[in-house]
């Protein structure tokens, strides 16, 4: 059941652009898959869904997929970055710090203690104010961020 809902994930989001659970789980109702959001929650997680930029606002996609499917979109949805103490701020356009924090996951897991992002924040968490100089630099270089 659970290799099936999966499958059918990925062939959703391959056909037509997804933002959201709610719209995952209506295409799956459509497809006669009853889920919860959770269920859909803990599948994006295994399944390593990201979101990223298209010309219908941020969409799921494939993480196998992502680096294809990002390219300067994401590096033109970075508004601001700024460092805070061992941390570091980075705010995106709605809708677009999931896709930023997981390129800053895959490149950076080495540096990084760890990330949280919301809709269109992304905190970045180090081990020292040393160490979140480091990153802030690192980040701007990696969306070839010009402000500030």
């Amino acid at each position: 059941m659970k290799l099936n809902r999966q499958t059918e994930i990925l062939r959703i989001i391959k056909e037509r652009p997804i933002k959201t659970h709610d719209e995952l789980i209506y295409e799956l109702e459509k497809a006669g898959i009853k889920v919860t959001q959770a269920t859909v929650s803990r599948d994006i997680k295994e399944l390593r869904l990201v979101k990223v930029p298209s010309k219908d606002g941020a969409i799921y996609v494939a993480s196998r997929d992502e680096d294809e499917q990002r390219g300067v979109e994401l590096k033109n949805s970075v508004k601001m970055i700024r460092r805070a103490m061992n941390n570091v701020v980075v705010r995106t356009f709605p809708g677009m710090a999931g896709a930023v924090a997981a390129t800053v996951d895959n490149v950076m897991s080495d540096q990084i203690l760890g990330s949280i992002a919301g809709d269109d924040t992304l905190l970045i968490i180090t081990s020292d104010e040393a160490e979140a100089m480091q990153v802030e630099e690192r980040v701007k270089l990696l969306f070839d961020y010009k402000g500030e």
